[in-house]
């Protein structure tokens, strides 16, 4: 799945197990915005992202695990080891930052 519309997706089904409206992010983006994110029409900004994922109570890096998980049709858990492996090889290789 493209990650425009994995994105909105992600975002639409997440917000309403939260059972929350577009309007409760009226404080971030505008919900035009929400509808075209929803859509797949828009991509969010890194800033407008991390903004989203607050409002929804929600970690920025969990966020984008759930998108990334829609993208490639499989459960969240899967690319969050996913990212765990890469995240051990990479201080393992170069240390922590």
């Amino acid at each position: 799945m493209e990650h425009n519309l994995a994105f909105g997706t992600a975002f639409r089904r997440l917000r309403l197990i939260k059972e929350m409206t577009q309007e409760d992010f009226s404080s971030v983006v505008s919900e035009r915005y929400i509808r075209m994110l929803e859509k797949g029409q828009y991509s969010p900004s890194l800033s407008n992202l991390i903004e989203l994922a607050k409002v929804l109570d929600i970690g920025a890096v969990s966020l984008v695990d759930l998108v990334e998980a829609e993208a490639e049709g499989t459960e969240a858990a899967v690319v969050a080891r996913q990212v765990l492996v890469e995240l051990m090889e990479l201080v393992q290789t170069h240390g922590s930052s």
